[in-house]
């Protein structure tokens, strides 16, 4: 009989709400972005968030709260690749503020299980 892993990556959510879209989890090995080696990418054209299947916990937490972060930054309009100058946000510390507490708050009501994996469960194992 065959054991079920218990790394973070193996509890996550098959995907991940923002409300206007829903982004899929995926699991890689050897994840490269733009010919380097990364722990995750995501994914504005196919919805999805894609980790490095062989990250430990340590690495997975951090990771998965920064590509999530990606997916609340561009719903709340602070996207952008930077690739042409008019991506390039300037706002103010209040506008940033706000819209990554709403994105916050956003993430908790929409993804509780998520949120419970990430920001409860996570700290009472460390």
């Amino acid at each position: 009989m065959t054991q079920k892993k218990n790394r973070l990556l193996d509890k996550l959510p098959n995907e991940f709400d923002v409300g206007w879209v829903k982004f899929d989890f995926k699991l890689k090995k050897n994840l490269y972005s733009e010919e380097s080696k990364c722990y995750g990418v995501t994914d504005f054209n196919e919805f999805t968030i894609t980790l490095e299947d062989s990250m430990s916990d340590k690495t997975a937490h951090p990771t998965i709260i920064h590509e999530v972060c990606h997916a609340l930054h561009e719903t709340f309009g602070l996207g952008g690749d930077h690739e042409k100058d008019e991506d390039i946000i300037v706002s103010s510390n209040e506008y940033v503020t706000e819209a990554t507490c709403r994105a916050f708050l956003m993430f908790k009501n929409l993804n509780p299980v998520l949120w419970k994996l990430l920001f409860e469960d996570y700290y009472e194992q460390s």
